[in-house]
């Protein structure tokens, strides 16, 4: 990846609105480059656009990151469930006693638990749950 690439990735990633003109100034590069350079990024490495949102604020105060042990025959299932569950946040597949790592946003915990036990008389697995308290840092890393 180019330098110039890179640079524009970086101020893609924090966060505020695409401004070319505004990127274009600060790299001193034609306004057409860098939306020429952004759509390159866009094909080549960026998997989806979206909005990091703060669930307080708009009244979402059960975060929880469960990991969860199921049988191998039944984890294809699982996934397939957890995917359409509108209250899934993120899904990672891990390498650990856990097949899966799950991000849940709930109104509140009683809400959580209630998904959790519904979720649980679907399919027997096994959950270490984890509450986040507060989103210290989120979407930084650029290479």
């Amino acid at each position: 990846m180019e330098q110039k690439d890179n640079e524009i990735i970086r101020l893609l990633r924090m966060g505020k609105r695409v401004n070319i003109s505004a990127i274009a100034r600060e790299l001193k590069i034609p306004i057409s480059t860098v939306a020429d350079r952004i759509r390159k990024i866009d094909e080549r490495y960026v998997m989806k656009r979206a909005s990091l949102l703060d669930y307080p604020k708009l009244g979402y105060t059960s975060n929880q990151m469960i990991a969860i042990k199921i049988e191998p025959k039944l984890k294809s299932s699982l996934l397939d469930f957890l995917k359409n569950e509108n209250c899934v946040n993120a899904i990672y597949c891990i390498n650990s006693d856990f097949s899966f790592l799950v991000e849940v946003v709930c109104r509140n915990h009683f809400e959580f638990i209630n998904w959790l036990e519904n979720a649980k008389s679907r399919f027997p697995f096994q959950a270490d749950m984890f509450h986040i308290l507060k989103v210290e840092e989120k979407e930084k890393f650029v290479p």
